[in-house]
C-alpha cells in the first residue's frame, strides 16, 4: 500500500492535493486539498477518506469539541462547520446544504496550538548538545557555519514538526540574522509553511554593545515582504522585533534605537527578560524607554522583579515560558513562583518549545510541565495561592499565545467568526483513556503529539490522517541531515563527521 493510501479503502488521498505559490519565483506555496470530482449534493467523507476542498466548505461531525472558547465551551459529540477558512458554526448539529461532511468519531477537536518563542536557525542542533557543549557553545561555535540556505532548511524542519504536532502559529525569535540572505531563508521557509505566526528579526549574534541592528536590512524586509500593516499579503505571518538582552544597563548600550525603531513602526518587541543577572531587558527598563506596550513579549520572566510584573499586568504585555529550559538554569527554579503571581495577578502567561536542540516540539509536555510546576510554595509569596488548573494550561497553549501576538480575535479558540485552525487528537489512542468525557483534562494530562491526527490552517488540510500533507517530510528530513553534514565538516575539529557520505534517510 502507498504512503499517502487510506487503510481502509486503498484510496489515495494525497493525490489530490495541490500546491500554490505564496511567493514570487514559484516557491513552495500552501499546499491545499481538492476533492477530485465535484460534490453536486451534500456527501458524507468517513474520517478514512476523501481529501475536502481548501476553499470550499465542510462539516467535521461526531467529534468531541475543546473549543477554549468560554461561550461554546465543551461539547462531547458536536460538529463544527467550516466555510472559506473561517469557522460558520459550531453546535451538536449543524444545518450545512451542500457541505462536505467529515465524520469526526472517535476523534478531539481542538484550537491549533501556539508556541511564542522558538529559535529555528538552530534547529540543526537537536541531539548535538553535551556536557563539554552546550546550546551556548554550540551556537557561537557552529552559527558562523551556517549559510543562508541551511538557515532556510533549520526554519522548514521547524515548521515542519510544528506542523505534524498541532502547533498552528509560531513566533520564529531569530535572534542570529548573518546576513540578509539568511533573514529571507528564514522568511521564505514560513511563507511557504501555510502556518500562522511571526518572525522576530534579531539581528547578529551577538551585535557589538556599541551597534544597533540592521535597521535598513530591517525596513527593508518589512517593505518586501510584510507591507500590509505588518503581515504578509495572506495575513498569516507578520513581522516583530527580536529585541537583544547584554551584560550592560539599557542606557549604556544601542538597544533602545532598536526598540524605539520598531515602536516607531507599530510593530511588537519580543525580548529575553533574563535568566540571569547578566543578561536581561526588564519591563521597567522598556517603560522608562517609552516602549512598553501590550505588544511586548517578555520570554522566559526568571528574575521579574513585583514593579515588572505590574507593568506586565497594567500594560497587558505576555511572558512566554519554556518549563525545559527554565530548569536547566541555575535561577530556573524562580519561574514556579513568578508564574503563579502573574497568573493570579490577571497575566497573559503563554508557552515555548525554545528550540529542538533543548525541547521536544511539543505544547503537550509544556502543558504538562505548567500543571506541575505552576504551585504554591512553602514559605513565598505563592504560598497561600491556589496551584493552575488544567483548563488554565490549556489556555497558555492556545488563546493566550494567539492574544500575544495580537491574533485573539483571529483564533486560538473554536468560535463562529475566527478563523478555522483546527486539531484533530485520535481520542481512541492507548494514552488518552480512560475518562473519556473528561474532553479538555485528557488534552492537558494524556495527549501526546502522535495522538495529533490532523490539523487545519485557514481551513486548508496540512496534516491528514497522521501525515504532514502540506511538504514532503522526507525532503525536509533529508535535506536538514545534508545541513548538519556540512556545517559539521565546515566547522571541523571535534564537530567533524565521522562519516565520509552524507548519511542517508
Amino acid at each position: 500500500m502507498c504512503d499517502g493510501c487510506d487503510e481502509n479503502t486503498g484510496k489515495d488521498i494525497t493525490s489530490v492535493l495541490r500546491r500554490r505559490s505564496l511567493l514570487k519565483g514559484g516557491l513552495l506555496g500552501l499546499v491545499g486539498a481538492a476533492v477530485a470530482a465535484p460534490v453536486a449534493a451534500e456527501s458524507v467523507i468517513p474520517a478514512a477518506d476523501e481529501v475536502p476542498a481548501p476553499s470550499g466548505e465542510f462539516v467535521i461531525e461526531n467529534v468531541g469539541v475543546v473549543s477554549v472558547d468560554d461561550t461554546v465551551g465543551l461539547l462531547q459529540k458536536g460538529a463544527i462547520h467550516v466555510r472559506d477558512g473561517k469557522i460558520v458554526a459550531i453546535g451538536e448539529t449543524v444545518e450545512a446544504p451542500g457541505a462536505t461532511r467529515i465524520d469526526g468519531t472517535g476523534k478531539i477537536a481542538m484550537p491549533g496550538m501556539a508556541d511564542t518563542h522558538w529559535h529555528m536557525w538552530n534547529s540543526l542542533f537537536k541531539n548535538l548538545i553535551t556536557p563539554d557543549h552546550g546550546y551556548s557553545t554550540l551556537k557561537n561555535e557552529l552559527g558562523p557555519h551556517h549559510t543562508a540556505e541551511d538557515y532556510y532548511v533549520a526554519t522548514r524542519l521547524a515548521l515542519a514538526e510544528a506542523t505534524d504536532a498541532g502547533i498552528t502559529t509560531v513566533l520564529n525569535y531569530a535572534h542570529n540574522v548573518r546576513s540578509p540572505e539568511h533573514a529571507d531563508g528564514e522568511i521564505r521557509a514560513m511563507l511557504e509553511s501555510g502556518l500562522r505566526g511571526q518572525y522576530a528579526y534579531g539581528g547578529f549574534d551577538p551585535t557589538p554593545l556599541d551597534q544597533t541592528l540592521d535597521h535598513d536590512d530591517f525596513r527593508r524586509i518589512h517593505q518586501e515582504f510584510f507591507s500590509h500593516a505588518g503581515r504578509d499579503g495572506t495575513g498569516r505571518m507578520s513581522l516583530g522585533l527580536a529585541g537583544r538582552a547584554v551584560p550592560a544597563p539599557m542606557d549604556v548600550d544601542r538597544r533602545i534605537d532598536d526598540y524605539k525603531m520598531a515602536f516607531e513602526m507599530g510593530l511588537p518587541i519580543v525580548v529575553h527578560s533574563g535568566q540571569s543577572p547578566a543578561f536581561i531587558t526588564s519591563p521597567a527598563q522598556m517603560d522608562e524607554g517609552g516602549v512598553l506596550n501590550e505588544r511586548n513579549i517578555f520570554v522566559h520572566g526568571v528574575l521579574l522583579t513585583e514593579r515588572d510584573r505590574e507593568l506586565i499586568i497594567e500594560k497587558g504585555a505576555s511572558v512566554s515560558i519554556s518549563f525545559g529550559s527554565e530548569f536547566r538554569n541555575l535561577r530556573g527554579g524562580f519561574v514556579r513562583e513568578q508564574a503563579l503571581l502573574l497568573l493570579h495577578g490577571g497575566g497573559n502567561l503563554t508557552l515555548s518549545c525554545d528550540a529542538t536542540s533543548l525541547n521536544p516540539t511539543s505544547m503537550f509536555e509544556q502543558m504538562r510541565l505548567a500543571f506541575a510546576l505552576i504551585a504554591p510554595e512553602f514559605e513565598k509569596p505563592s504560598e497561600k495561592l491556589a496551584s493552575i488548573t488544567a483548563a488554565q494550561c490549556l489556555e497558555m497553549g492556545t488563546r493566550n499565545g494567539l492574544r500575544a501576538l495580537g491574533l485573539a480575535e483571529e483564533a486560538g479558540t473554536l468560535t463562529p467568526g475566527k478563523k478555522a485552525d483546527i486539531v484533530l487528537l485520535d481520542a481512541n489512542s492507548l494514552n488518552m483513556g480512560p475518562g473519556s468525557e473528561l474532553l479538555d483534562r485528557m488534552i492537558v494530562h494524556s495527549a501526546m503529539r502522535q495522538n495529533v491526527d490532523t490539523v487545519i490552517v485557514d481551513g486548508v488540510l496540512v496534516k491528514w490522517r497522521g501525515k504532514v500533507v502540506s511538504m514532503d517530510v522526507d525532503q525536509v528530513r533529508q535535506d536538514a541531515i545534508e545541513s548538519l553534514y556540512n556545517i559539521r565538516k565546515r566547522a571541523g575539529g571535534d564537530y567533524a563527521p565521522t562519516t565520509t557520505d552524507v548519511p542517508a534517510v
